[in-house]
């Protein structure tokens, strides 16, 4: 009975490590997505728009960073389709990933 109490024990460990590396993965892939649309819209407040990213997050979640980051393109002027700004943030899950 020890035995299955400490694998459940190990477990919900494993499950809490696991979803604390998914949430700092996406956030360092929204820090970094947020880098670069602020580049292509010029925007100087970064850490204002980061903020703008994250909490498109928690309100949609990836499709709501997606929409966020696309209508801000659009509406600075930048002919990105959602296609682009969909492989670019695969290519930030890739570079977080790789920094974590």
């Amino acid at each position: 009975m020890v035995d299955l109490r400490d694998r459940e024990k190990g477990m919900e460990d494993q499950y809490f490590r696991d979803a604390e590396r998914i949430l700092k993965l996406k956030s360092r892939c929204d820090t970094l997505l947020a880098k670069w649309v602020a580049g292509l819209v010029d925007r100087d407040d970064f850490v204002a728009y980061a903020d703008e990213i994250t909490d498109a997050r928690f309100k949609g979640g990836d499709p709501g960073v997606l929409s966020k980051a696309l209508s801000d393109l659009q509406a600075a002027g930048r002919n990105l389709s959602e296609q682009d700004v969909a492989t670019k943030m695969r290519e930030f899950m890739s570079e977080a990933a790789e920094q974590l």
